[in-house]
């Protein structure tokens, strides 16, 4: 992506190699056999140029307003020589000429003010061209970005989709069974052991709450606590709590009305969770 700092440079490059580059051929062609390279000419032809280059900047600016290149490719590619043009014929044929008649040089020949317009123009449409190619690429790599984080973010989404189908193995007495994700109501761990609340009963998962989290569709479950997991329909009530902690009502899990505080670390990600679960 093309910084504001590189559009700055190139600013100030552009007149400077619009004017040069312009002045070269304009002598060449004049005079093939000995071109005057004069720094004054250079200098003037650079002025020129940034008269040029802001007109056209201006006319960009306001024609990306009204006309998109991503909907309107050749009418704007249109509009933009046509203004072009004209902006070339007011600095050139008139600014121009007015300037050589203040100094007492005369005014350009029809000959040579075809040859300085054509210069100009072409070398013109080329730098026009090159921002253009600079504008289409910078939109082409900010599309493959997003793409990219689009692709990305589809992808975590169906890896948390298909959680909600996971199926937990847990240990209830001397026997090993299978629960849907989406199916738990309520975890806790209570010295070392991970209880896991379901149907109105209980069983053991034998691994770490951690580990146990990484199983669980984010969307539906959050860590509240360090012992705690909450599934977001067992939610009764949210209030704030003293230091910027939020107090939780539970729904009643295994007989117990469970209360649960968000330490104040964790209650920005909570407000998150609990916005994006909801909507």
């Amino acid at each position: 992506m093309i910084s504001s700092k590189s559009m700055g440079y190139w600013r100030i490059i552009e007149p400077i190699l619009l004017g040069s580059i312009a002045n070269i051929v304009i002598n060449f062609i004049f005079n093939p056999a000995s071109p005057d390279f004069i720094l004054e000419e250079f200098f003037i032809a650079i002025v020129f140029a940034a008269m040029l280059t802001e007109i056209n900047r201006i006319i960009d600016f306001r024609l990306e307003r009204k006309l998109s290149w991503t909907k309107n490719l050749g009418k704007r590619f249109l509009y933009q020589l046509v203004y072009l043009t004209a902006a070339l014929l007011v600095v050139i044929n008139i600014i121009g000429n007015i300037y050589t008649w203040v100094i007492g040089d005369g005014f350009y020949s029809l000959k040579e003010l075809l040859i300085i317009n054509l210069c100009v123009f072409v070398v013109a449409l080329l730098f026009t061209f090159f921002k253009w190619s600079a504008h289409f690429y910078k939109n082409w790599m900010n599309a493959e970005h997003s793409l990219k984080d689009s692709a990305k973010e589809l992808n975590e989404l169906k890896s948390e989709f298909y959680k909600s189908s996971n199926q937990i193995e847990l240990q209830k007495a001397n026997s090993i069974l299978q629960i849907s994700a989406k199916d738990i109501n309520f975890v806790k761990s209570d010295l070392g052991v991970v209880w896991v609340y379901y149907d109105g009963t209980k069983a053991v998962f034998n691994g770490s709450l951690l580990s146990l989290m990484e199983l669980l569709p984010r969307h539906l479950f959050f860590l509240a606590t360090r012992n705690t997991i909450i599934r977001q329909e067992t939610i009764l009530s949210i209030s704030p709590s003293t230091y910027g902690k939020i107090d939780l009502k539970l729904k009643d899990i295994d007989n117990d009305n469970t209360s649960i505080t968000i330490s104040r670390l964790k209650a920005a990600s909570f407000r998150r969770w609990r916005n994006s679960s909801s909507n």
